[in-house]
């Protein structure tokens, strides 16, 4: 799975770089920085309690306008890191209490469809949509070797920006999936973050 979404990734890169000065797509390259968190829960329905983390992202974006109408399409590769920290007190057995820091590198594709509204080299946007996600490597082991996580799973974003010229500034939610689903009385392990990212288009993204 890992090599067929990297392949998707990089043809989609080659076929937005190829039609950019065609004017049907903009390249561009985005990062950003946010607040991440995993929620822990168990199939009694008790959930471990968390602290967000400090996430970063980086990668490529492009994006194609329909014509006459203001929408458009987006899609993204961005490499992420992401995580949170799960504590556990037990007032019974301290020493069973712990403190676990989670730390996941993974690939996110998302796929978005906005609506942008605006004037005079300025836009506003309002977004959504399905994002793709892959573990490149996790940390699960330090909390417990039972947690085995899926390697693909589907999340969504939702979120507002402005397009100033060729810079573009997005504020998102994102949210995720059971990443072990299919692991019979596995605890549930499901992600989500507030991102800030910037980004810059090489063409121009009217």
């Amino acid at each position: 799975m890992k090599k067929f979404l990297a392949i998707i990734c990089g043809l989609l890169l080659i076929g937005a770089a190829a039609n950019a000065q065609s004017g049907l797509f903009s390249l561009g390259v985005k990062g950003g920085m946010g607040l991440s968190d995993y929620k822990l829960g168990d199939n009694l329905g008790n959930t471990l309690s968390t602290d967000q983390k400090a996430s970063w992202h980086v990668g490529a974006m492009f994006r194609t306008n329909i014509p006459v109408l203001p929408i458009y399409v987006q899609a993204e590769a961005l490499y992420s890191q992401v995580g949170g920290t799960v504590n556990f007190n037990d007032p019974l057995n301290p020493q069973g209490s712990f403190s676990n820091d989670i730390t996941v590198n993974r690939l996110d594709i998302p796929l978005l469809v906005g609506l942008k509204f605006g004037l005079l080299g300025i836009n506003g946007r309002v977004y959504g949509g399905g994002v793709a996600q892959t573990t490149l490597s996790d940390n699960f082991s330090d909390i417990s070797n039972d947690i085995k996580v899926e390697n693909f799973v589907w999340g969504y974003q939702a979120g507002v920006g402005v397009d100033i010229k060729k810079l573009t500034i997005d504020v998102k939610y994102e949210g995720g999936s059971d990443l072990i689903t299919e692991q019979t009385g596995a605890p549930s392990i499901k992600s989500s973050q507030w991102l800030l990212s910037l980004g810059w288009f090489f063409g121009s993204n009217d």
